[in-house]
């Protein structure tokens, strides 16, 4: 099991935005969703946070992710909330989202929800390229993804760029003594090509961001915002699998991880609603 502190799931929060008061971040106000995707938010206080859809039950969200990004307006960072749900399972439409903190209502907007045919699509496979975006000097590549059950950016570049190896999706770790999925994306930053993991760690509820220069079918990536500072080598072995080693894990005490540990990563496509 991987070092860690309170974090809930493969969202990749952002540390830089700014913060205005408690908030419902998604869905926004008539928001299109589609796929298996994911209600956040923060809440500088509280001892319980649930959602409901439409008119159906309330469900518990669980709370206490590291926001590092709410550290000023609440004074600590452990204020995110997270779940994952399948929209899917909606219908074609408007529906509602209410969130209650401690029972009491917080949050209520409408969203639109995009389905196909069924709330879990198998087999399917496509891929599709849209030009001249986010600017007029790139394009982006989007790659259907079962797991998620829909599009994905699987390459973002100059255009006639080569596209990158396929890192994108989510993966578990075979060796290892915990419950660790990772969520991988390889695009482009600054016109170069980037790695960036987030490591889950099931059992603790614990989210650690890694990023770093891609170089062929390997980078070492790193964690920018944890306490503690660890780096790691992802090599893409083949499309189903991928050899994570530890550079570094410092200060030790915090560590249960050393370097030259070697972790083997398969690709993870069974995810069902």
């Amino acid at each position: 099991m991987f070092y860690g502190r309170s974090l809930i799931f493969l969202l990749l929060f952002a540390a830089t935005q700014s913060i205005h008061a408690d908030a419902l971040e998604n869905p926004k106000p008539d928001d299109p969703m589609s796929g298996i995707g994911t209600i956040y938010g923060w809440q500088c206080e509280a001892q319980s946070i649930e959602y409901q859809i439409d008119d159906g039950n309330r469900i518990p969200i669980p709370y206490g992710a590291r926001r590092p990004d709410t550290q000023k307006t609440c004074g600590d960072a452990d204020n995110g909330y997270v779940t994952q749900f399948n929209f899917g399972q909606l219908k074609n439409g408007e529906h509602r989202i209410r969130v209650y903190v401690d029972g009491v209502k917080e949050h209520d907007r409408i969203f639109r929800v995009a389905r196909m045919e069924k709330p879990y699509m198998r087999g399917l496979q496509g891929e599709a390229v849209v030009t001249e975006f986010p600017d007029a000097d790139h394009d982006i590549t989007l790659t259907w993804s079962e797991s998620a059950q829909n599009f994905q950016i699987t390459a973002i570049g100059p255009s006639g760029s080569h596209p990158l190896p396929a890192f994108n999706g989510l993966w578990r770790v075979e060796n290892s003594a915990g419950n660790v999925l990772f969520q991988v994306f390889a695009g482009y930053r600054d016109l170069d090509p980037w790695l960036t993991l987030s490591m889950l760690d099931m059992d603790s509820n614990d989210l650690q961001i890694y990023s770093g220069l891609l170089e062929g079918r390997s980078a070492i990536i790193d964690d920018e915002f944890a306490p503690v500072d660890a780096a790691f080598e992802m090599e893409l072995l083949n499309a189903d699998e991928m050899r994570m080693t530890v550079v570094h894990c410092k200060p030790a005490a915090s560590c249960n991880i050393r370097a030259g540990d070697v972790f083997t990563l398969l690709r993870r496509e069974d995810i069902t609603p």
